[in-house]
């Protein structure tokens, strides 16, 4: 009956789309959750098709403004243009309704894990794979390949990738990377008037790969390794065949040129992106620190409990600190038993399996040594990280345990075995990962989660202060931003958050305290200052909330809310000629603001007050 499964390809996309849509029903309407604020909800780029024809008049944007593009999508633009495109159809169909956002990243996740059945399912069929010497496992190949792909498809570790709606980037460079990798295939296998096709197909999903993040980088050295592992031809013909891939390697390089005028900015560039805590961390240090990364990437593929948004991974300065070493030594090891595969599968031809996990093995380390080698990124590690990478990871495992279960029990029965096991799993696997995405319905929910397995990280504490502020919970939100600014007392913007949750509470003296301090630290930091006047117009101090309003309007001129507010400062004045000027001017620079249109008809009406702050 597997066979009947696993064998026909219409039979596992319908059940890839049925396990996937049931393991992720109840992620439609998560709401946008960490950057997606940012880079979806207020990203000015996705709200016209101007800047996919005109890239770089992203950089006219004004960077001042409390509503300027973050530096991650000025600097990342054009690597991650595919990506930003689909974001930007997304609006224009429906806005800003999640449940489109989610239905494509869900889709993108179902055809990846379809790819990846049909990598692995022709792969298998392949001469170097075929088994030898005994024709009733001729059924093999379905096993194998349908396991990996359910594996892929409801593992929870991919919940981080599909259902946080940022990660679209990952998700289109995925699909066009194993497209890639299926298309050169079909390209060397197929009858000759069908291989041109394939391969153009292959290099315009490189194409596609790289301009949806800059991990696709190694797409044309896995390519070349698949080549070599599983293609039987010539040293001529393979670099005849792989050469032009070879030449998209530049496509990265240049489009970071373009961007910011010179080569080494790429280092910059992925810093900026990932921008986070840790990010002046250098090469060496982050290099040993992702020995312990990856090495926890790998237990929770193999045991996905305390899953977490924000891992609090700890900073190592020397490969002989033990727990270094000792990740050091698990990942050398594992990396050579992917050799040692590679080198058994060239002795034991009548094991295939072999072959399949010295891939997979391989695949792993090479699909992450973008983000986890001597290039720093913001962030230590994430789980998204190892969406792409855990295939080969479980097809190594997949095919290691078919050839185990088959030398142990025989072929007929070791088979039927393998079946009823990885069923049984992947039915687990994708009641985890419905019971993962509840914690991602609300911003609260999933800082929450993050605040208890990361205790001694800043970030989970104030974000998830920042969400019980904006939900009314201030006590709540008080006691998670102090122990924030007890991890980062001299953290401008945390003080700058708790002053916010004192205004809210009605202790002015506390709020003006906290914004003086954060304003001491940063003194160029336009919104300390703001809601430092703020905080003294509310308090009823005129004169000091003039002093601050003035001294802000220095920094960040084209403030809609700025001048709305100092306008109000000056009618409390009694300088009511200088409020019409400033309610005009908030008006101008923003014709949307409702609360300055209705001061300024006030005003010019004189029959009423000037409307609320």
């Amino acid at each position: 009956m597997y066979k009947s499964i696993c064998g026909n390809k219409y039979v596992m996309a319908s059940l890839i789309v049925v396990l996937g849509v049931l393991a992720y029903s109840n992620s439609f309407t998560v709401p946008f959750q960490f950057d997606d604020e940012s880079y979806v909800a207020t990203n000015s780029i996705i709200r016209t098709f101007h800047y996919f024809f005109s890239p770089l008049d992203i950089f006219k944007i004004e960077k001042l403004s409390p509503t300027s593009l973050p530096p991650a999508l000025q600097f990342a633009f054009m690597t991650r243009i595919l990506g930003y495109f689909t974001l930007a159809l997304n609006f224009k169909l429906h806005g800003l309704n999640v449940v489109g956002y989610h239905v494509v990243n869900l889709a993108l996740h179902l055809f990846n894990g379809y790819l990846v059945y049909l990598i692995a399912r022709y792969t298998l069929e392949l001469e170097r794979c075929a088994p030898r010497g005994d024709d009733s496992r001729a059924g093999y190949p379905e096993a194998i390949a349908a396991a990996t792909a359910l594996f892929f498809v409801v593992h929870p570790m991919q919940t981080h990738a599909v259902t946080y709606i940022t990660s679209r980037f990952l998700l289109m460079a995925s699909c066009g990377y194993l497209l890639a990798l299926f298309c050169y295939l079909k390209s060397q296998t197929e009858p000759a008037g069908k291989r041109a096709l394939w391969y153009g197909l292959a290099l315009a999903s490189t194409v596609g790969s790289m301009l949806s993040k800059e991990f696709s980088f190694t797409l044309p050295f896995i390519v070349a390794l698949y080549d070599f592992t599983f293609l039987d031809r010539g040293l001529k013909a393979r670099l005849k065949a792989l050469a032009p891939f070879a030449a998209t390697l530049c496509i990265i390089p240049i489009l970071v040129f373009l961007q910011q005028g010179q080569l080494g900015a790429l280092d910059s560039t992925m810093r900026t992106i990932t921008a986070a805590d840790v990010s002046k961390i250098s090469r060496g240090d982050y290099l040993l620190t992702q020995f312990g990364v990856i090495t926890d990437y790998l237990r929770l593929l193999f045991l996905p409990i305390h899953q977490n948004v924000d891992h609090d991974f700890t900073k190592y300065h020397t490969l002989f600190a033990l727990p270094v070493f000792g990740c050091f030594l698990l990942l050398v090891a594992i990396f050579l038993t992917g050799l040692f595969c590679y080198y058994l599968s060239g002795r034991l031809r009548e094991f295939p399996e072999l072959r399949l996990a010295g891939f997979g093995i391989l695949w792993f380390f090479v699909t992450l040594s973008v983000e986890s080698s001597i290039l720093p990124l913001g962030e230590l590690g994430a789980e998204y990280r190892v969406y792409l990478p855990s295939f080969g990871l479980f097809l190594a495992v997949t095919a290691l345990s078919h050839l185990a279960a088959r030398l142990t029990l025989g072929t007929t029965a070791g088979i039927r075995l393998f079946a009823g096991l990885f069923g049984v799993l992947v039915l687990v696997l994708a009641v985890a990962t419905f019971s993962r995405n509840r914690v991602w319905q609300t911003e609260i929910s999933l800082w929450e989660d993050s605040a208890k397995n990361s205790p001694k990280k800043l970030r989970p504490h104030q974000n998830l202060g920042l969400y019980l502020s904006a939900a009314g919970r201030l006590d709540e939100a008080k006691k998670e931003l102090s122990a924030a600014l007890a991890i980062d007392p001299n953290n401008f913007e945390l003080h700058n958050n708790l002053g916010i949750v004192y205004k809210k509470l009605g202790d002015y003296p506390n709020a003006i305290g906290e914004y003086t301090k954060a304003s001491q630290l940063n003194p160029g930091d336009p919104m300390s200052i703001f809601n430092l006047a703020n905080a003294y117009l509310a308090q009823g101090d005129i004169a000091s909330a003039l002093r601050y309003y003035e001294k802000c309007l220095q920094i960040i001129p084209d403030y809609d809310e700025l001048h709305n507010n100092l306008a109000i400062a000056y009618l409390k004045s009694g300088r009511p000629a200088d409020a019409l000027r400033e309610f005009e001017r908030a008006v101008q620079l923003n014709p949307e603001n409702a609360n300055a249109r209705r001061n300024l008809e006030s005003v010019r009406s004189m029959k009423a007050g000037p409307g609320k702050n």
